[in-house]
């Protein structure tokens, strides 16, 4: 348990840091362009991101967990030889077909010829962006953790120092040029970092140990892949929706309240960085020490994540007003408090998966939970479209949708492994959340500043009287941080 913490405490630091740079880069590339040019933008990333999902088959996951059991360094090269043949088998012909096809796609479809540019673009980066999972899974994989964490940070720089003077010259285009040399310069990278410990064991693997290792990625990567299409195309439902019957400002307000929400799965990302290989190894030594190891986990992530996105909506109108500088996304504040909820619950959706059903491979009822969630979403906004409007009801739909599934995963992991990893605290907690954050997007300044610090001891007390947070948590927190190495 110790060991996880300290891992953990030092991807949240370093997601944290990512996340600084990359809210930067996002409301600096927000204020550059008009609500328009937004709106294309965020289509033409959904349109290319539903598609390029479809490249991964769930290699990442599967092979992070195949690689933190190997023995041997020559096992792990051929673990990722293996598992790059098998990427791009689907990677080339997918980004083939997006090239050929955009302009189809951005005319026929969608009726915006500003599309095909940035679509081709996006074709051409999938080939590069391909390599990228497998070579992360190799680093977290043999526990590289702080070569990986000092690099998360390091490449958001660089990334705000690409956008930036490419979205300012060129607008819409420029988003894409940029994306595309990212893509290229983190894929090569990444590729050293992998492979230069691994220089003195390159062994290809032969036609016996590919045969055996695509039997072992494959025994669980096509339910991580399934899953991973159903979560993309869930993120993208509501930009594609929309899209279909709305003005691109339209677009833009529902993608931009999901770009500030979304910010939250930084703390459930740098959770699932250490505790999918941590997990998977102790899952395979001692099951009960596996729980005890995940519910103290949980509760202590599941408390961090709520005060976060409590006081990130309590506070959006100020924050985005802030960054942004202007109120031309104002419209975007009403949507924040629900779409919060439901990215707070997909990513405890998403720690459960990588911390419970891949190690435990459960993999069927890992299937079953994500289609709830996307099925549900989609039902939600058909049946709430009429009463609340496109925008409302895409929100609360993605919200019900998180729910549901959520419920399912609570019950399915009781059934299947006899422990409870839910209980009415936490759902107490995620209620208080959302009423306080929705609170605060309706209240003036002067009374959410009188308000803000009983508000936030009530939520501290709340999270302490289970026992989620302990002045312990916060003593070893703070030695942590005044050690110079970690």
């Amino acid at each position: 348990m110790k060991d996880l913490g300290k891992w953990q405490i030092i991807s949240f630091i370093s997601r944290g840091m990512s996340m600084v740079v990359g809210i930067v880069q996002s409301f600096a590339i927000i204020r550059i362009l008009t609500v328009s040019e937004w709106g294309l933008v965020q289509l033409a990333v959904s349109i290319g991101g539903a598609l390029g999902i479809y490249q991964h088959l769930g290699l990442a996951s599967a092979s992070t967990r195949e690689i933190s059991a190997a023995k041997e360094d020559s096992e792990v090269f051929k673990i990722f030889v293996t598992s790059l043949f098998i990427r791009y088998l689907v990677t080339l012909p997918i980004a083939l077909l997006l090239f050929i096809f955009s302009r189809n796609i951005a005319v026929d479809v969608y009726h915006r010829t500003e599309l095909i540019v940035p679509l081709q673009i996006y074709a051409i980066s999938l080939v590069f962006q391909g390599v990228q999972s497998i070579t992360n899974s190799v680093i977290s994989g043999t526990k590289r953790f702080k070569q990986l964490f000092t690099y998360q940070v390091l490449i958001s720089f660089a990334s705000l120092i690409i956008y930036i003077p490419l979205i300012y010259k060129f607008r819409i285009n420029g988003y894409f040029y940029a994306f595309m040399i990212f893509n290229i310069l983190n894929s090569g990278i990444l590729a050293y970092l992998a492979l230069s410990p691994l220089k003195a064991h390159i062994k290809l693997p032969s036609k016996t140990d590919i045969k055996r290792l695509v039997r072992e990625i494959f025994s669980i990567s096509i339910g991580i892949y399934i899953v991973k299409i159903l979560t993309t195309n869930w993120e993208k439902l509501g930009p594609n929706l929309l899209g279909l019957n709305n003005a691109p400002e339209v677009i833009a307000i529902f993608s931009f309240a999901v770009l500030y929400s979304r910010k939250i799965l930084s703390i459930s990302d740098s959770v699932t960085d250490v505790s999918l290989p941590v997990l998977s190894e102790k899952f395979a030594t001692n099951v009960h020490e596996f729980k005890t190891t995940f519910v103290k986990n949980f509760d202590k992530v599941f408390a961090l994540i709520i005060l976060a996105a409590t006081y990130a909506a309590f506070w959006a109108p100020e924050i985005i007003g802030l960054v942004v500088g202007s109120e031309k996304y104002a419209g975007s504040y009403k949507l924040i408090p629900t779409i919060l909820l439901a990215f707070v619950v997909y990513s405890l959706l998403d720690i459960v998966k990588s911390s419970i059903l891949i190690p435990a491979k459960l993999i069927r009822h890992m299937l079953f939970s994500f289609f709830l969630l996307f099925l549900s979403t989609a039902v939600s906004f058909l049946v709430l479209n009429t009463k609340l409007g496109y925008l409302n009801a895409m929100s609360a739909g993605m919200a019900a949708g998180a729910l549901i599934a959520l419920m399912y995963q609570i019950v399915m992991v009781k059934k299947s492994l006899n422990f409870y990893f839910f209980n009415i605290d936490h759902a107490v907690l995620l209620v208080q959340s959302t009423v306080i954050g929705w609170a605060g997007i309706q209240s003036s300044l002067t009374v959410k500043s009188i308000a803000f610090l009983p508000l936030l001891f009530l939520s501290v007390w709340s999270a302490k009287i289970p026992g989620y947070i302990a002045m312990d948590d916060l003593l070893i927190l703070k030695k942590f941080l005044r050690r110079k190495n970690v």
